[in-house]
Order: structure tokens, then C-alpha cells, then sequence
């Protein structure tokens, strides 16, 4: 059998427009109306958090214990060189540290260090930045556990294949995809294939490389949607850290 995770996924714990337990009944519809392969796995990635994705467990838990999926609990954490998508990691890891020592904080916690679209750039989108040239150092890129090369962003639309080229050139890690989804339409637009359906089974996949990125980026009606939600998210919460992490709308 072969399963879906999609390993990066913003929630209103950061910069997303969806609260975490909106989320998970998002991916829970989806897993209804979606055939085989389907999404039995993912990742709440908020930026430099782990609050987005402990709600999100809690909610599946108490609410919905009897669902076919698994969260992953992990961040995207903002390193001094770019960021980096930590998975299955227990406690919040600092911001601006190098590359290498974030890498290296996370496998202390046990978890996987993913680097998040390596090649990202925009100019309006400050905040969007990978570790770029970093996958491919002799020390750093082989530190790395993955290189994400499909991320659904339209920013990434050349970018994914750049990326894909370097790492199949220089570094050959495993290959994954996310959605890095900070809306509705986004969740599980890019994806990882695996086979299995546990997180287990993801993460043996990872580590023998043989995962599989799937998935588009998505277009500019999406971006429209993006815009909207994000306006009426500012709206309805404004600064309240309460409202932002736990309110379901």
C-alpha cells in the first residue's frame, strides 16, 4: 500500500489562515472524497512552534480518535541560513542559529531535519527563504535527512525543479513534498508518497530514501483565496493569541 503525508503545514498558530483543529477536518474531508493514494499523515509545521501542532494532536485525540490519520508533530524553524522543516520533535527549538546547529538541535530531539524549498525566493515575501547552497556542502547537506523538492507554493514553480536538479547532481538525499498550506485549497497540494500508511513506515521510507515528492503548485486563483482568508483571519482575531490558536472557523 502506498499512503500521502504532506510534511509542511501552517496553522493559525503562526501564519496560517486555518486554526489547527480546521485543519485537521480539512484533511479529514479530503481523506473522504480523495481515492487511493490517500493523505494518512501529516506534519503541523508552524514557524518556530510547536503550539499549532499540539492542538492539532489534542483535537484528533479527543474529537476524532477513531480518524485513519497521524500528525506529526514538528516546526519550521527559521535558522540564520534559511528554514528548516523539523519533524518529530518534542520541544521548541531557537531561531537564528546556523543551519548546522539547528540540524544539529533537532536530531538531539531525535526528529528529522527537511530543508524546506532551498531555493526559495520572492521580493515581496521576505520571510520565504531556504537554506539554498547549504544542501549541497559537504557537511550541512549531508546533515540534512531530506530536501524538499516539491512545495506548492507558485513561488516554487521553477524553483522545484532546480532544487530537484541540485539534489539529484550533487547530493542525493531523500526526496519529499509539502504544501507549506497557509490555506483551505492548498492543504495537501504537494505530498510524499510512501509506502505504508504510519508514520512509522514514513519515517523508514525516509531514511532508506525511498520516498516519492508528488504534487503542483497551485495557481493564482488560490493566491486570491489565500488573500481573502488571510483579511478575514485579521479580521475575526486580530492579535489575540487564543483566538488564533484555538478558535475553529
Amino acid at each position: 500500500m502506498v499512503s500521502l503525508a504532506d510534511l509542511h503545514m501552517h496553522t493559525t498558530a503562526s501564519d496560517g489562515t486555518l486554526s489547527p483543529q480546521a485543519l485537521v477536518n480539512e484533511v479529514l474531508l479530503r481523506q473522504m472524497l480523495m481515492p487511493e493514494p490517500k493523505l494518512r499523515v501529516i506534519a503541523v509545521t508552524d514557524h518556530d512552534s510547536l503550539a499549532g501542532a499540539w492542538t492539532a494532536i489534542a483535537y484528533l485525540r479527543n474529537d476524532q480518535s477513531d480518524a485513519e490519520l497521524e500528525i506529526i508533530p514538528g516546526a519550521e524553524i527559521s535558522s540564520a541560513d534559511g528554514h528548516i522543516v523539523a519533524l518529530r520533535i518534542q520541544e521548541d527549538i531557537p531561531m537564528n542559529r546556523s543551519a548546522q546547529w539547528t540540524i544539529a538541535a533537532i536530531h538531539e530531539q531525535g526528529g528529522l531535519a527537511i530543508a524546506a524549498h532551498p531555493y526559495a525566493y520572492f521580493p515581496l515575501l521576505k520571510g520565504l527563504k531556504g537554506i539554498k547552497g547549504q544542501i549541497a556542502d559537504p557537511v550541512v547537506g549531508r546533515m540534512v535527512d531530506a530536501v524538499e523538492i516539491r512545495n506548492a507554493n507558485p513561488t516554487e514553480t521553477l524553483n522545484n525543479y532546480y532544487t530537484q536538479w541540485v539534489n539529484r547532481r550533487h547530493l542525493r538525499r531523500p526526496e519529499v513534498g509539502g504544501s507549506d498550506s497557509h490555506f483551505r485549497s492548498a492543504v495537501g497540494r504537494a505530498a510524499t508518497a510512501f509506502p505504508g500508511r504510519t508514520s512509522d513506515d514514513l519515517f523508514a521510507a525516509i531514511r532508506s530514501g525511498s520516498t516519492r515528492a508528488v504534487g503542483e503548485v497551485y495557481g493564482p486563483f488560490a493566491v486570491l483565496e489565500y488573500l481573502r482568508d488571510r483579511i478575514q483571519w485579521k479580521k475575526f482575531c486580530g492579535n489575540d493569541p487564543i483566538h488564533r490558536v484555538y478558535h475553529a472557523w
